[in-house]
């Protein structure tokens, strides 16, 4: 189940068809419903959990209108164009994508976050661990429960204010 804060950044993350979510670990709930959704996700991080895999499982039928696959990788390489295909993405991620999102992104892998998204040409969306605050110029986006930071692109139809230029 999927919490009310969650519902809401899955709300506005459907916008995308194609996204990569960093750092799932065995949190896989907002990818679930995005794939549940129609929508194609690929979650990356260095240690999936057990609950992703399962996710993955479940909705790998023809139940599910969209797509969840899992890949091992940390973003500070996947960041770096000489780490990782800059056409394809991160290994095994073919296809562009629309958007890349992270829940609770701690503050020393927002940069490498956004650079991955710049490298994809991909709008870059993310939540905070709620104590910190961003390291990188984003504009927020106030939703039910939770402020979601846009560091590139902006959602269609997004109400973002102003650029914050905290760093």
């Amino acid at each position: 189940m999927v919490s009310r804060s969650r519902q809401a950044l899955v709300d506005a993350l459907a916008r995308h068809d194609r996204l990569l979510e960093v750092g799932v670990g065995d949190r896989p709930e907002v990818a679930r419903s995005l794939a549940e959704r129609g929508r194609d996700v690929v979650a990356v991080d260095v240690a999936v959990g057990e609950r992703t895999r399962a996710a993955v499982r479940e909705t790998d039928g023809a139940t599910v209108a969209g797509s969840l696959r899992v890949i091992e990788g940390d973003v500070l390489d996947l960041a770096e164009p000489a780490e990782a295909a800059v056409e394809s993405g991160p290994a095994g991620a073919t296809g562009e994508f629309d958007a890349v999102y992270a829940c609770n992104l701690p503050a020393e892998l927002q940069r490498p976050t956004v650079a991955l998204a710049d490298r994809l040409e991909a709008a870059c969306l993310f939540t905070t661990l709620g104590f910190e605050e961003p390291t990188i110029p984003v504009r927020r986006r106030s939703l039910p429960e939770t402020t979601v930071y846009v560091a590139r692109g902006d959602p269609p139809g997004g109400d973002a204010s102003g650029p914050d230029r905290r760093r």
